[in-house]
């Protein structure tokens, strides 16, 4: 929608309209500053906030409104008030207490992303928790979740026009799914960097994170992008996007949608991660390898099946004496999977009289991801009568099952919700405002095949359907339809079968209701309040097939749990300018808080914030805050569940030595706890916003979030070392920690401290050069120090600096354009880190292996782009990310050796060119 916007120079406000709005053309004295050829220049303090929003000449400027409100008399001037993310009082000055750095469409097209997740993986204030389709191996692998800082992904709350995203059901996570969000209908994204669970509740300790969509949006916009990696043209991804709107005196509607697809990714053609032993000779390879290895009954000695290829026998690593048959399964594997999703938005909205506004607005997004694995790695059991057992007793087998083919699944994840409220103008103080949420949200994972049965496949070795130690295939084919899911009638007339189809099935219910009014009054300058009642109900259940929980399933892992959680909360908030230049905000927030199994309380949250602007270019603010997080859904419900850890058995390393101080696999258990208290939060934010001139903006924040009570599990290998303190916590089985029966046990638990802090800094210059508007961009970010324990009565340690944290990210963006073409090159920077190969030793910070220490390099990476309108309007645009083709910096302990670098900085997608072509009808 086209806005006029007109400055009060007295009061230093600025007040906005729609062109077409009867209340400039029938009002002389606004009428005549739309004269043709008369320029409205903006010049006070506010109105540059506003011509920077605009053009988005500064991407640190403080958020948009989200709605505008604009009242005129006959020939006079009222003040406009928006709403900021950050606080629910309208205010009539853009940039506050609060840091803000926003994010518009012009901005987010210069990056070349096509999706929300593409966007804020590049960001400078991302967190190692970050994770993306390409996280292949994970539980919620399609699912794309943000880490703002490094507390974690479920640390940041995420929000469209201001209302909450659900969380994930897949284990019962509270991180939002990103590829859930429709990027057509996103007009800006606005992230508040500072702690605000006294305005948004629960959660919302390291950041807010709000997705703003288009209003009063008309006509027809329809965009489509192809992209591919040049060297081995892969990695495809193909979007399109439309978005119609129309509006009228009284009412406005949007629709918009979005498709968007992305081809496979294969290890194998990729550095780094084409092998499992990396570039250093450091050895990833998994155990179990085809023909396989032979384990004593007693686990105390293995060594390989006759024809294990000599390249590929090794010392044991899974029992403690002998050799194994060692396997290399990256070539399988994928970087980036199969993935396909769509979205769909639709927003009305209708004013009734001069008084009520109301909104109904409707979102669904499916995304469905197909993940290849290699074939899956089986531990069997092999009776002494077996024909191929030629030991007379009883043994076990490691053994990759390649010749039942590679494991496949297929995830489809849907987000259905609803949501409708209104506005009542009650006068021209008072508003009252309210709206219903409703959000379904639905996770299935299929296994397709490749998913063996360990107990079906020691029984069709026995009956002699499949040979245990040679290649059941010929030519690339099957032998034995034994490997199907169908069964197989043997000569004993017995059925059988090893291949099982696996399911798991979650789904999250989430509805919110949420009743405020607010009000100005002119007792004092800027003086507004705010008082409000939310109620919240989560459930969730999240179910997987028998043979997963019974760790049937050759390889597999999987979780289980079901219950909800109910939030009541009541909040209020108070701003007012006791003198001209000082602003004071106030913030308080009360939630009481019931699950299913256990009343976990209730927490009073508050925020104050100040701010003062000593001269009109100049802002100086302050914040502290109180925060909490309240256990999520799987951290009380989950069911007993299985995975796997590399660790180091200390106990046995410090007797035996030798082989026994390598890494081995081990198997972890872990479950909910419905005991868990809610974790507690102190932020604190000093900042300065400076426009050192007209056109060149400053910002520097500096930020503090301290969190206690922590939930999480102990580390395996934090166990280990403190075996003795956690006798109960260690099955061994004849000693060892890696036989298949043995198990490592960590419930959830409030364990520990976590701290960090840092700079945001954010330069910003627009000016007029070579007949065109230049503008220069830098955001940086710089983790001071990033403090961790690894249990309660172990000390916090610096992380800073080490592996996936980087101390230093840089984004300069310079971009130059004329009405009819321009260009933007981007250097995006990530910070060398140190890798520690173990831990730390107990009770200290000191490294247990400093000897062993890997200097990570680091990463800069340059963006091209170019458009061009031609005469019909249509906008044409080429791009290239990185123009080098920078390889990811190698690193062994980021996702704990393969793919050998950080999935959670680097996308390993390599030279990228990408095509796009915009029209507006």
């Amino acid at each position: 929608m086209r806005l006029v916007c007109f400055t009060n120079m007295a009061k230093s406000v600025v007040t906005c309209y729609p062109y077409k709005s009867k209340k400039i053309h029938k009002n002389k004295a606004l009428k005549k500053y739309l004269k043709p050829g008369r320029k409205q220049m903006l010049n006070s303090k506010i109105s540059k906030a506003v011509r920077l929003a605009l053009v988005f000449g500064s991407a640190s400027t403080a958020a948009f409104a989200t709605q505008v409100q604009a009242e005129a008399g006959a020939e006079e001037e009222k003040v406009e008030r928006i709403e900021v993310t950050g606080s629910r009082i309208k205010r009539t000055d853009l940039e506050g207490p609060s840091p803000v750095q926003v994010f518009d469409k012009e901005y987010l097209e210069q990056t070349g992303s096509q999706t929300v997740t593409d966007f804020l993986f590049q960001s400078s204030f991302a967190g190692p928790g970050m994770t993306s389709e390409s996280a292949t191996l994970a539980q919620g692998a399609g699912s794309a979740n943000f880490d703002a800082r490094g507390f974690g992904d479920d640390y940041t709350v995420f929000l469209v026009n201001g209302r909450r995203l659900p969380g994930s059901p897949t284990g019962g996570d509270a991180a939002a799914d990103l590829n859930l969000i429709p990027m057509a209908a996103v007009e800006r994204i606005e992230f508040l960097a500072d702690g605000a669970s006294a305005i948004y509740g629960a959660d919302a300790i390291s950041g807010v994170i709000n997705i703003i969509t288009k209003r009063d949006f008309e006509g027809l916009s329809v965009k489509a992008q192809y992209g591919a990696n040049v060297e081995h043209n892969d990695g495809q991804r193909t979007s399109f996007e439309i978005v119609g709107g129309t509006s009228g005196d009284n009412h406005s509607t949007l629709f918009a949608f979005d498709y968007f697809k992305q081809r496979t990714v294969d290890a194998v053609d990729r550095p780094l991660a084409n092998s499992a032993s990396s570039i250093t000779g450091a050895d990833g390879r998994s155990p179990t390898g085809l023909p396989g290895t032979w384990v004593t009954g007693d686990f105390s000695e293995s060594f390989p099946v006759e024809g294990c290829p000599q390249e590929s026998i090794r010392a044991a690593t899974v029992v403690d004496n002998g050799t194994e048959c060692a396997y290399d399964f990256a070539q399988l594997y994928q970087v980036a999977p199969l993935s396909e999703r769509f979205n769909i938005f639709v927003d009305h909205k209708h004013q009734f009289g001069e008084s009520v506004s109301v909104f109904v607005e409707a979102r669904h997004s499916r995304s469905r991801t197909e993940v290849r694995n290699g074939a899956a790695p089986g531990f069997f059991s092999i009776p002494a009568d077996a024909a191929e057992n030629p030991f007379g007793e009883d043994m076990f087998m490691i053994r990759r099952t390649v010749d039942a083919g590679p494991r496949s699944r297929d995830g489809v994840n849907t987000l259905t919700a609803l949501a409708t409220g209104f506005d009542w103008y009650i006068d021209d103080q008072h508003t009252l405002s309210a709206y219903y949420n409703k959000s379904w949200a639905n996770n299935n994972q299929m296994g397709i095949s490749g998913n063996i049965s360990e107990d079906r496949f020691s029984k069709a070795v026995e009956a002699g359907l499949i040979s245990l130690v040679n290649d059941n295939r010929k030519d690339g084919q099957f032998i034995a339809d034994v490997f199907t899911v169908k069964p197989h009638t043997a000569a004993d007339g017995k059925d059988y079968w090893t291949a099982i189809p696996t399911h798991r099935q979650g789904e999250l219910r989430e509805e919110v209701a949420n009743i405020s009014i607010s009000g100005t009054y002119d007792i004092l300058e800027g003086f507004g309040w705010v008082l409000g009642a939310e109620s919240r109900q989560e459930r969730y259940f999240d179910f997987t097939d028998i043979a997963q929980i019974d760790d049937d399933v050759a390889g597999g892992a999987a979780s289980f749990g079901q219950g909800g959680r109910e939030f009541q909360s009541v909040y209020s908030e108070l701003s007012v300018m006791p003198l001209e230049p000082l602003e004071v905000s106030l913030a308080l927030r009360h939630d009481s808080i019931e699950t299913d199994i256990s009343d976990l309380g209730s927490k009073t949250t508050y925020k104050v914030a100040l701010s003062y602007r000593p001269t009109d270019s100049l802002l100086l603010r302050a914040s502290t805050a109180t925060g909490f997080k309240a256990p999520i859904l799987n951290e009380l419900y989950l069911g007993k569940s299985f995975g796997v850890a590399s660790a180091i058995d200390t106990t046995r390393c410090a007797a035996e030595g030798g082989t026994q101080c390598e890494e081995r696999e081990i198997r972890s258990a872990t479950g909910g706890n419905p005991n868990l208290a809610p974790e507690e939060s102190t932020s604190y934010n000093l900042g300065i916003s400076w426009e050192i001139m007209d056109g060149f903006n400053a910002t520097v924040d500096y930020w503090n979030i301290e969190v206690e009570g922590m939930i999480g599990t102990l580390d395996t290998q934090e166990i280990l070392n403190n075996e003795a303190q956690y006798p109960d916590l260690v099955k061994r089985v004849g000693g060892s920690v890696s036989h298949p029966d043995a198990e490592v046990r960590s419930n959830f638990q409030n364990l520990n401290e976590q701290s960090g802090d840092g700079m945001d800094i954010n330069l910003t210059n627009t000016f007029d050069a070579f007949g065109g508007k230049m503008t220069v961009g830098l955001k940086s970010s710089y983790l001071m120090s990033m403090e961790r324990q690894t249990s309660a009565v172990q000390p916090l340690c610096d992380d800073a600096g080490t592996t996936s944290e980087p101390e230093w990210r840089h984004n300069l963006r310079t971009s130059w354009e004329t009405a009819d073409y321009g260009a933007s090159v981007a250097i995006r920077y990530v910070g060398e880190t140190a890798d520690h190969p173990g831990s730390r030793k107990s009770g200290t910070c000191e490294w247990a292996r400093p000897d062993d220490i890997l200097e990570v390099d680091s990463y800069t990476q340059v963006d091209l782009q170019g458009f061009y309108y031609l005469e019909t309007g249509t906008k044409l645009t080429v791009g290239m990310r990185n123009l080098f083709d920078e390889e990811p910096p190698y690193s062994e302990q980021a996702a704990n050796r393969w793919p050998w670098y950080d999935q959670a900085l680097y996308d390993n997608m390599g030279r990228y060119l990408y095509f796009s072509v915009s029209h507006k009808f």
